[in-house]
């Protein structure tokens, strides 16, 4: 598996698990809220659907109903931790992509000096 696939299905899992704790919170806050009068109620948006051209066939880009299930904070950071360990070979490429940017700096500063100072 790539590594830029691999990096997208965690950013999704993440996001997934955040608007799920969204909803845990609204939910929170809506049942610990007082009855006012002068509250304005939110309505609530069904899913989008998106067309499969001439099938007639509709498929919904968000799911019907968020997950019901409630995070652990630390077992997220467990469940994490291991993927953002550092490794050392994109280290590695990192300072070595960052030598040769200052190194091609340096040099063209070099010969920006010697092209328009000493000629």
């Amino acid at each position: 598996m790539s590594e830029r696939l691999r990096h997208l299905q965690r950013q999704q899992t993440l996001l997934r698990e955040h608007l799920a704790w969204i909803e845990t919170e609204i939910a929170r806050e809506t049942s610990a809220a007082p009855n006012d009068s002068k509250e304005s109620i939110i309505p609530t948006l069904s899913a989008p659907s998106v067309s499969l051209g001439d099938t007639g066939a509709t498929v919904a880009s968000l799911p019907s109903s968020p997950p019901s299930n409630t995070i652990d904070p630390d077992a997220l950071i467990e469940r994490y931790s291991e993927d953002e360990k550092q490794n050392p070979k994109d280290i590695r490429r990192g300072c070595l992509i960052v030598f040769a940017a200052a190194l091609g700096l340096l040099t063209l500063g070099v010969t920006a000096i010697w092209w328009f100072g000493y000629r």
